[in-house]
């Protein structure tokens, strides 16, 4: 690649945000979907991971999640999602969240800041379930973590100051945010 083109996609702006909500039907993915998900009539809020995204000026879309392993990572193409659930027969829901433009920029840059910065933790993975459970009854919560995080919490953390709350009555702190109960906040809040 050119260095004028990579100066070009350098000086590309986001224009968009959305977040995003997926499946893939693997072992790990089913267990997150059957320990908090199905709760809604239809049951549709069967989802096992959720990152966040933005559509850039010159017509491409990036992705930032967080991963295990790998911790908060991106931007990469919204293609490598896409065709990793296709070739899953996996799901994928998007939706597009209303910002101003120096929003949408800020927010661009705080998950760009994140990369490499923020790590993943298993151990949360494990308090989640606890608290899905057993915790949520007995008012047992999920210790805060600033430096590690799941990838639920991580779009909670990202778009709360940007007046769109995934926390809910039950889980009140973005640590016991999942993409399943985020997902059935996000159908109240298009309510709303």
């Amino acid at each position: 690649m050119s260095d004028k083109i990579r100066r070009a996609e350098r000086n590309e702006k986001p224009t968009r945000v959305f977040v995003f909500w997926s499946f893939v039907p693997e072992w790990w993915a089913k267990a997150i979907v059957w320990i908090t998900g199905k709760q809604l009539p239809d049951k549709s809020d069967a989802w096992s991971h959720m990152g966040i995204g933005f559509e850039m000026s010159n017509g491409n879309a990036e992705y930032y999640e967080a991963i295990v392993q790998k911790g908060f990572v991106g931007p990469q193409p919204i293609k490598k999602l896409i065709d990793k659930i296709n070739a899953n027969n996996g799901r994928l829901e998007v939706e597009h969240l209303d910002m101003t433009e120096f929003q949408i920029i800020q927010l661009h840059g705080i998950c760009k800041a994140w990369v490499g910065r923020k790590s993943y933790s298993e151990w949360q993975l494990i308090r989640m379930w606890f608290f899905e459970r057993f915790g949520r009854w007995v008012g047992l919560h999920i210790r805060r973590t600033l430096d590690r995080l799941v990838c639920s919490e991580a779009v909670a953390l990202l778009i709360y100051e940007y007046k769109y709350d995934l926390t809910d009555e039950i889980r009140t702190r973005f640590d016991e945010v999942n993409p399943n109960s985020a997902w059935r906040k996000w159908l109240k809040i298009k309510e709303a």
